[in-house]
């Protein structure tokens, strides 16, 4: 019974979520969103010659940041991209970045009214970026400024397979004062949690880095059971979990001095089976994601699995497993292969979504400050935004919220990954390129969009991709990767617009009906 309630749910969902995105787009649901007001222009004012058709644009180059992009009056186009505002693909679920513990630690530390109007500045649904997701560490990651922990650490060599010693009090610290802050923001945020290892005593290694669960029944059981505990003290504390993977990136074998724990897909499968049935006999609206790692196996975690060949189609095997049914979603990470494994996946499994939970930005060691925001936005604008979105991705998360100027603090993995903004130890901010990668779309394109159909004429070097939003607005994502400027004709349904896209820019058209 237990089985089937849970297949009934995910079933009714997607069915709902397919439902409503094809009314959407016949115009038979009215829209419930609020009438465009002043908050929905940008912060810079913006003049254009039709007040329904406006853009913004961010240069990898130069100074414009989210600036306004007056559409041209006339021009021979070079490139002609189209976008068919009755065609639809996945509904959008959001956009965000994740909060891990060196990332509450440094929001916790910043001036009361600083950190207040930053975190509005990212999440207010009204504000300049209107970010809606965020994903946290169910315990310690290499993200961490004290000791990585899980919420069950007990002496080597002692067992608790009751959890009498489980807590999850040590998030009080920081993590969840900061996500309660963030919910009296934006109310309808959606949160994603993500372990990085089992306590130590269910491994084989005796370690939170490395190692596997142990081959027994009660470990499955208990650490069903310490997830499903999970879930309800955050929900007992008032933050409620939407979505939940069971481990992160479960291929990378060798964490480099962090936690981590190698998952092969059996053992994925065997969790699932066991923890879906304790979340449907909870209650909890919390829908599992398998996989949560790169698009392609990446070399350094190809090593055989337990049946002798590296699992190269992972999410696609735990799908059709027997654990499918309690899984509501694949996440997948940018840091190996690309985004059109994703479509891969969508061909197979049409009626699951999938997530991008995580993104890092990085750079070489001795890069200016202008050479890391220009390719990080050149590349993360390309490979991540428009390509996630246009294989199919319903959210596109990059990691770290924020980190201090060096990059941390960390333990272990990342000695140059950047956040989406940086802030000192006099609390003073920098919005680095994740900031506007991001802030294009979440600010223009709300829970609830459906992605549309584009295309362009000849060999362009523009990506795109299109979304109607629950108001009826259309926008498009556009991002050259020439170093020169392109004349571009955007023409959705019976507008046209011309636009001057600077080179290695970004752009976000919208238009208003």
């Amino acid at each position: 019974m237990q089985r089937q309630q849970r297949r009934r749910i995910l079933a009714r969902r997607r069915h709902l979520t397919a439902l409503v995105a094809a009314a959407i787009m016949l115009g038979l649901v009215a829209c419930t969103a609020p009438p465009a007001s002043e908050n929905d222009t940008p912060s810079t004012p913006s003049t254009p010659a039709d007040p329904s058709v406006q853009a913004w644009v961010t240069a990898a180059e130069g100074d414009l940041r989210l600036a306004p992009l007056t559409p041209a009056e006339t021009g021979e186009p070079t490139d002609v991209v189209t976008a068919d505002p009755n065609s639809g693909r996945q509904r959008v679920e959001g956009f965000g970045a994740a909060l891990t513990h060196s990332s509450a630690d440094l929001l916790a530390g910043m001036p009361a009214a600083s950190r207040d109007a930053l975190l509005r500045e990212l999440f207010d649904p009204d504000g300049d970026v209107r970010l809606n997701v965020l994903r946290v560490p169910f315990g310690g990651t290499d993200f961490v400024s004290q000791p990585a922990y899980t919420y069950n650490d007990i002496p080597p060599g002692e067992e608790d397979w009751d959890l009498a010693r489980f807590s999850t009090g040590a998030d009080e610290t920081s993590l969840r004062p900061l996500l309660r802050q963030i919910l009296t923001i934006s109310p309808d945020l959606q949160i994603i949690a993500s372990p990085w290892s089992p306590p130590a005593w269910l491994k084989d290694s005796g370690s939170l880095v490395g190692g596997r669960l142990r081959d027994d029944d009660r470990v499955y059981d208990t650490y069903a059971r310490y997830l499903v505990r999970a879930l309800q003290e955050y929900a007992a504390a008032g933050v409620q979990i939407r979505y939940l993977t069971v481990q992160n990136e479960p291929q990378a074998r060798y964490p480099g001095g962090y936690p981590g724990t190698d998952m092969p897909v059996a053992d994925q499968i065997r969790l699932i089976e066991v923890l879906g049935p304790m979340l449907a006999e909870s209650g909890l609206e919390v829908d599992v994601l398998a996989y949560d790692h790169n698009w392609s196996l990446h070399p350094a975690d190809a090593a055989a699995g337990p049946g002798g060949a590296p699992e190269t189609e992972y999410p696609a095997d735990v799908l059709a497993s027997s654990a499918g049914e309690w899984v509501g979603g694949v996440a997948y990470h940018c840091y190996s292969g690309d985004a059109s494994r994703q479509s891969s996946l969508h061909d197979q499994f049409p009626s699951t979504p999938i997530f991008i939970t995580e993104c890092s930005g990085s750079h070489a060691p001795d890069d200016t400050p202008e050479a890391i925001f220009g390719n990080t936005l050149a590349w993360q604008a390309r490979n991540l935004l428009l390509a996630s979105l246009g294989n199919w991705a319903s959210t596109v998360l990059t990691w770290n919220l924020a980190l201090d100027p060096s990059g941390g603090p960390h333990i272990g993995g990342c000695e140059t990954c950047t956040g989406v903004v940086t802030v000192d130890d006099a609390g003073a901010v920098t919005r680095n390129a994740e900031f506007y990668v991001l802030a294009h779309a979440s600010r223009f394109i709300p829970r609830g969009s459906i992605a549309l159909n584009t295309a362009e004429e000849g060999d362009s070097p523009l990506s795109h991709t299109g979304f109607r939003t629950p108001s009826g607005a259309l926008v498009v994502l556009l991002y050259n990767d020439s170093p020169e400027s392109r004349t571009t004709r955007v023409s959705v349904g019976s507008t046209d617009t011309l636009l001057e896209v600077p080179g290695r820019a970004l752009v976000t058209l919208e238009i208003r009906e």
